[in-house]
């Protein structure tokens, strides 16, 4: 794999040219990207997987789609509603169709649109929010933390600077299980297993290259994001993914990785089930609870103490304790 240098680029990631012809747009932290993308040269068309947090960041990705393979994006596909993986939709509009499964556009078409509108009505929250943040970070003495917790930051002061300039933009072609776009050098199967990060969550699989683009089922040396999951469905998507032929993983945060990242992500859900249930037989707090040393090296450390309790609401939903 190597990096392209050529192209002058953006401040906003890096390309790494994963296979001939297949292209992953690593995120540059604290910029507007925050997630990855990835861009596949179909032979007759292109396709583009993910759009980053703001319009400048998928305007560079739009002219990095140009300049490696020669012509716009075809095609979007969205692998799930998180703003990092739709925000920068409009860009590629109208010339591309922009895909997702049908759940995803319905909660970007409902919840996110919904929560646009109250962000554009109410920024002065957010920026408050921003700047209580500042005064933390300040305070901070973990210096990783103190790095992730500016970079977050970062990020969200570039979504605010873009939001007036936003036309949310939704998929305008929707799929429930499998979908294949048929190109002359390689054909892409769109698939969902149903959702495990998200209500419903798409992955690309490239069979010709035995590739897959994950989205944010695999994340590579990033702590998984469970907010919105159901743990068990994402193991379960995540030993179906294993059957497939696969051996690079472009995943939605962090570098390219191979499969071991997947193996990676399944312990870590597993681990955080089994401290979860045991903390609470033991009546322990969760706010006791140390990051375990296998993932004190991986970003994302912020979410740590969120998703121990979206892990303990989940138990207590799902009555698995």
């Amino acid at each position: 794999m190597r990096e392209i240098m050529a192209f002058a680029g953006s401040r906003h990631f890096h390309l790494n040219e994963v296979t001939e012809g297949i292209y992953a747009a690593v995120a540059v932290p604290g910029t507007g990207s925050l997630g990855n993308a990835a861009i596949v040269d179909l032979g007759d068309a292109t396709l583009v997987v993910d759009t980053f947090t703001t319009i400048q960041a998928a305007e560079d990705l739009q002219a990095a789609t140009e300049y490696l393979t020669g012509r716009k994006a075809s095609y979007v596909i969205n692998t799930h509603w998180h703003s990092d993986h739709t925000c920068g939709n409009q860009v590629f509009a109208p010339e591309a169709q922009i895909i997702s499964t049908t759940t995803t556009r319905e909660i970007m078409d409902t919840f996110v649109r919904n929560r646009i509108t109250q962000q554009l009505a109410n920024p002065e929250a957010i920026y408050k929010a921003i700047d209580e943040l500042d005064e933390q970070i300040q305070r901070e003495t973990n210096k990783k933390l103190r790095q992730e917790m500016q970079w977050d930051n970062a990020s969200d002061r570039e979504y605010m600077k873009m939001l007036p300039d936003l036309v949310y933009t939704l998929p305008n072609l929707t799929f429930d299980q499998h979908m294949t776009i048929h190109g002359s050098k390689r054909s892409v199967e769109l698939i969902t297993f149903g959702g495990g990060h998200t209500q419903s969550d798409a992955l690309v699989y490239i069979p010709k290259d035995r590739m897959a683009i994950m989205g944010d089922l695999v994340l590579s040396k990033h702590q998984p994001v469970l907010m919105y999951a159901n743990p068990q469905q994402w193991l379960d998507i995540l030993d179906k993914v294993e059957q497939l032929d696969i051996k690079i993983i472009v995943p939605g945060h962090g570098e390219v990785c191979s499969l071991n990242a997947l193996h990676q992500v399944r312990a870590y859900i597993t681990d955080l089930l089994k401290i979860v249930t045991d903390a609470v037989q033991r009546n322990q707090s969760l706010d006791e609870i140390p990051v375990p040393s296998a993932y004190q090296d991986w970003f994302f450390t912020t979410y740590f103490k969120s998703n121990l309790q979206s892990i303990y609401e989940w138990i207590e939903k799902s009555g698995k304790s």
